[in-house]
């Protein structure tokens, strides 16, 4: 395997931070954190830090930045279009991309915006890590997905395992995401939704149900669009949830509550739109798209109330 002299962190955040800490102290690689140049000069002032250490990261603004031989990307959907204008400079024909980020469109606007370069398939699955301004804190559990083209595939896979990060190559990648994409539109919505942790949702036979229903929805909308979903996808993401550390809180609660914009429209507004193009119902996806878009905090209503106390959720 080639050495990779080069590897850029694109969103130095609570996912982000986790590949790039054990990259940093790799030999024979360089990590660089690209953002633009006024949060440059704050993680150079304040740094960066995961579970209180401080990291050794270099920074470099927009201009500062040296061609790539990686760049990892871990944003926001929401922020994701802007954000990749801040690492134009380090891109040539050479430059691998690995998307980490949720939902299942990251890799084609990155392949849009930058089509000269290959750009593989990625996602972290694992508990959820928290972010207060520049310090991250994560109890160690989770391993990076990636999929794609074969050389750039084997070359980043390789990388990461030389540095001690959980990595997996799944033998078909797109089953693999759609799998990390019913999991998140159930629970991060949920969890959103009711401002609750997998604590309260494990506990609540209505939550539990939100659950469900927005991932059967979201499973149709799959296999509508010709992904080979399992039926045992539902029960396989319903365990993790139960069996989750109870305080854990999804980045999309955690952004709720920080009053941050969320990432529904990467989740119930992916289901939304593939929906319509397959003429299927997706009603929960739908009300929590008008309801988490329109406001961050809301109460859930009466009529839903009624609704979930009506139906049970187990299935035949």
């Amino acid at each position: 395997m080639s050495k990779m002299k080069h590897v850029v962190l694109l969103g130095a955040g609570a996912i982000g931070v986790l590949p790039a800490a054990k990259l940093a102290g790799c030999g024979g690689v360089k990590l660089t954190v690209a953002a633009d140049a006024e949060r440059i000069a704050r993680y150079r002032s304040e740094g960066i830090f995961l579970n209180g250490e401080k990291l050794p990261f270099c920074y470099a603004s927009p201009e500062e930045l040296e061609i790539a031989d990686l760049i990892i990307v871990a944003t926001k959907m929401t922020t994701l279009g802007a954000a990749l204008e801040n690492v134009a400079q380090a891109v040539n024909e050479n430059t691998v991309f690995l998307p980490l980020l949720n939902g299942i469109s990251a890799r084609d606007v990155i392949s849009a915006r930058f089509p000269q370069c290959r750009v593989l398939g990625g996602f972290h699955l694992g508990h959820a890590s928290v972010r207060v301004g520049n310090r991250v804190t994560h109890d160690g559990v989770g391993t990076i997905y990636c999929g794609g083209e074969g050389a750039a595939l084997d070359f980043v896979t390789g990388l990461l395992k030389s540095a001690g990060v959980d990595v997996e190559a799944p033998d078909n990648f797109e089953v693999a995401m759609w799998q990390k994409f019913v999991l998140n539109v159930g629970i991060n919505q949920t969890q959103a939704f009711f401002q609750a942790d997998y604590g309260m949702v494990q506990k609540s036979p209505e939550m539990l149900r939100m659950v469900w229903d927005l991932m059967e929805e979201a499973v149709a909308v799959g296999k509508a669009c010709g992904v080979a979903l399992g039926d045992e996808v539902i029960d396989s993401a319903m365990m993790v949830v139960c069996k989750m550390p109870p305080q854990v809180k999804t980045s999309m609660l955690q952004d709720v509550e920080a009053g941050r914009e969320t990432e529904v429209d990467a989740f119930a507004g992916t289901v939304c739109r593939l929906a319509e193009k397959h003429n299927i119902e997706v009603p929960k996806n739908r009300l929590v798209l008008e309801k988490v878009r329109g406001a961050p905090v809301f109460v859930l209503s009466s009529s839903l109330q009624a609704e979930n106390e009506a139906t049970p959720l187990s299935r035949s």
